[in-house]
């Protein structure tokens, strides 16, 4: 099975999709990167991780990570459903967001 590290091997950066926070948290446990000089322990969950070459990673704002699946840029990174990758998927590219806007009357 290849990596993430793999992909980043001939990626620059990627975005990846967490559909839970427990696959989110079993991602941290599995790899290499890191958020800087922050300590794991401190490290937070979420469900869309931007993760670069460089062997960093940073949280992606949902509004970027959604806004991207109406662009067709040659800039955005290659956006990856962990779940169907660790699963050895051949197409584990997203290719939609995943989340809907919530709207609350007032």
């Amino acid at each position: 099975m290849h990596t993430i590290r793999d992909i980043l091997s001939e990626e620059e950066r990627v975005w990846l999709y967490f559909d839970t926070e427990e696959l989110c948290r079993q991602f941290y446990e599995e790899t290499d990167l890191r958020f800087g000089d922050l300590p794991k322990e401190k490290w937070q969950t979420g469900y869309v991780i931007g993760a670069h070459s460089d062997g960093t990673m940073g949280h992606l704002s949902l509004y970027v990570w959604c806004r991207s699946f109406s662009s067709d840029s040659p800039t955005i990174p290659k956006r990856i459903d962990y779940r169907k990758f660790i699963n050895g998927e051949s197409d584990y590219y997203c290719t939609e967001s995943h989340f809907r806007a919530v709207v609350s009357a007032k």
